[in-house]
C-alpha cells in the first residue's frame, strides 16, 4: 500500500556513456544532468511500481532539479526517493542523489498514476 514517507534507495556507478559529451549536454567527460535527472526519475518510479495494481504505472509529470557537484565514470551514486505527498493520483517525491557523503543532486518530482492501457490508447487516438 502507498503511503507518506515511503523511501527507495537506488545505486549506481557511472559508466562512460552517461557523460555530458555523451549526451551532447556538455563538453566534459563528467556525469549528465540529463543522466542525473534520469536516475532520479527511476528511483522514484521503482519506490511505488510495486505497490500498483498490474494494469497501473506512474508517468512523470515534473521535476524541479538541482545539479550541484560533478562526478566522474566509476564514481557510485545512491539516490533516494521519499514519498512526501499523495493526493489522490498525484505522488509527490523529494529525491537526493549522493557520492560518498556529499549530495551532489536533488529534485522535486511529480508524478501521476494512469491505467496503461487507457494512457496508451488516447495517444493512439489523437
Amino acid at each position: 500500500m502507498l503511503k507518506k514517507d515511503l523511501s527507495y534507495t537506488l545505486e549506481k556507478v557511472i559508466n562512460s556513456s552517461e557523460t555530458a559529451i555523451k549526451m551532447e549536454s556538455g563538453g566534459l567527460d563528467v556525469f549528465s544532468t540529463p543522466n542525473l535527472i534520469a536516475f532520479m526519475e527511476k528511483a522514484a518510479f521503482l519506490s511505488v511500481e510495486k505497490y500498483l495494481d498490474k494494469e497501473n504505472t506512474t508517468v512523470g509529470i515534473s521535476v524541479n532539479a538541482k545539479h550541484l557537484k560533478a562526478n566522474l565514470v566509476g564514481d557510485k551514486l545512491n539516490c533516494i526517493a521519499t514519498l512526501n505527498e499523495i493526493d489522490g493520483k498525484k505522488l509527490s517525491f523529494e529525491i537526493v542523489v549522493i557520492h560518498e557523503e556529499t549530495i551532489v543532486g536533488s529534485c522535486f518530482h511529480d508524478r501521476f498514476i494512469v491505467n496503461k492501457e487507457k494512457f496508451i490508447n488516447k495517444l493512439i487516438k489523437r
